[in-house]
């Protein structure tokens, strides 16, 4: 072989480990960036997901802010209406609704309606749902009725004070006028003055009793 020959074989020899190393190493850089970049992209991605995390705590605590509610001791409303007709109600304890600020949880409840020309009603309970808005009360569990010579007890009675109608029911038991009734039933209507009794049932009777 010529010398020229060598030289030529060398040359190209040499110009292809120069072309093999320039391309090796422009992949090897283009591997590494897109490393580094997918590196950053899942940083991202924690990053976001760490944000959102603190997102729903956040409002989860809010939530729990919401559904936070006030009580108040030694509890007392008074409401009276255009004609003069008073209603009064107090608690030992109130709890107010988180949600609707008009609503007040009571325990330990006593109430008193003043009616124009009438004598006044006294209703006692261990617990009561009361509406200032409204003055809508649900009086529930040893509920107690007092109207003169009247007495009713049950274990629930619904007063809507702008009606003045009472509704009670559950385990009801009237006395007065040397009578005692039993009945599912009772519906006054203060207003009017006139009392519905009934039972659930219409093939049961209500119970009678004249005490003498």
């Amino acid at each position: 072989m010529s010398k020229k020959h060598i030289f030529i074989y060398s040359f190209l020899t040499f110009s292809l480990i120069i072309i093999s190393l320039v391309f090796f190493y422009d992949y090897k850089s283009k591997t590494k960036l897109k490393s580094i970049n997918n590196s950053k992209e899942k940083n991202i991605e924690m990053s976001l997901s760490k944000t959102d995390e603190t997102s729903n705590k956040k409002n989860d605590n809010s939530s729990n802010d919401f559904a936070e509610s006030t009580k108040i001791e030694n509890v007392n409303y008074i409401a009276m209406d255009a004609a003069g007709n008073k209603f009064e109600i107090h608690a030992k304890e109130g709890q107010t609704d988180a949600r609707n600020y008009e609503n007040i949880f009571l325990t330990e409840v006593k109430a008193k309606i003043n009616l124009r020309d009438s004598e006044v009603i006294t209703i006692t309970a261990d617990s009561a749902d009361y509406n200032k808005s409204t003055v809508e009360t649900f009086f529930r569990n040893n509920v107690q009725v007092n109207y003169i010579n009247h007495k009713v007890e049950s274990d629930k009675l619904h007063l809507s004070f702008q009606d003045k109608l009472a509704i009670i029911n559950e385990n009801v038991v009237y006395m007065g006028n040397n009578t005692k009734m039993i009945t599912d039933n009772i519906e006054i209507d203060f207003g009017d003055k006139n009392t519905k009794i009934f039972m659930n049932n219409n093939d049961e009777k209500v119970f009678v009793k004249t005490i003498y």
